[in-house]
């Protein structure tokens, strides 16, 4: 028979491809773009023409890694239909808001019509889509403050996060690394922020229930 492993991962610990996290919600991969950015505020001269230079080098390169993965995503996901289905909502679909637990914000309720069933292939393209459009408008961003006022700062540090993060990609782990479905995996997917483990998590409202007529409950008048 065979012999059981010494040290058995638990239950609590990520697998191969996910990022490790600390308590609280906080990815060791999130210190690796801080580190380099304080490496680049306190030790690198970014009034020298060749370190410029190098930082667009390493903006462009990151950026082509990235549609390089785009490219591989679309044609995992094209290429193996899934006719599996998923009920998902508009809100599914947007990107997460990483200061809304912040600042308190609360997230309109969604009707039952406005939710529609996807079969997996179309959601994940549909994610993948979203994604990549981020991605198109966060370069765009980063080229202006770049050209305008000749930070590098940002020319290194968005595709550092990038590239980090893609372990922990959902889309990522489960058509590039091959991940079984988990928890974690399960579609539509949870919404995400890079510094959504810093942010403090509230509690979701629950839904006022509705009366016979479809409106909501609310307090008796006196």
């Amino acid at each position: 028979s065979g012999s059981t492993p010494p040290f058995p991962p638990s239950s609590g610990e990520p697998r191969f491809g996910g990022a490790a996290t600390m308590a609280g919600g906080f990815k060791y991969t999130m210190l690796v773009p801080l580190v380099v950015g304080l490496i680049i505020k306190n030790s690198v001269d970014t009034g020298n023409e060749e370190n410029v230079l190098w930082a667009r080098r390493f903006f462009l390169f990151g950026k082509i890694i990235e549609m390089i993965i785009y490219g591989m995503l679309y044609f995992r996901i094209t290429s193996k239909p899934n006719d599996k289905t998923v009920v998902v909502s508009e809100r599914d679909m947007q990107p997460p808001n990483p200061l809304a637990n912040m600042l308190g914000l609360d997230e309109e309720e969604e009707e039952e019509n406005s939710k529609e069933t996807l079969t997996y292939t179309q959601y994940d393209l549909r994610v993948l889509i979203a994604e990549f459009k981020q991605t198109v408008i966060q370069s765009c961003i980063v080229t202006v403050i770049h050209v305008q006022w000749g930070y590098l700062i940002p020319m290194v540090i968005p595709v550092l996060t990038a590239l980090v993060n893609k372990s922990d990609n959902a889309l990522f782990r489960i058509h590039m690394l091959g991940h079984p479905p988990q928890p974690e995996l399960k579609r539509p997917f949870k919404k995400k922020s890079a510094f959504g483990g810093l942010m403090p998590q509230r509690k979701p409202k629950k839904k006022k229930e509705k009366g016979r007529n479809g409106k909501k409950k609310g307090r008796k008048a006196n």
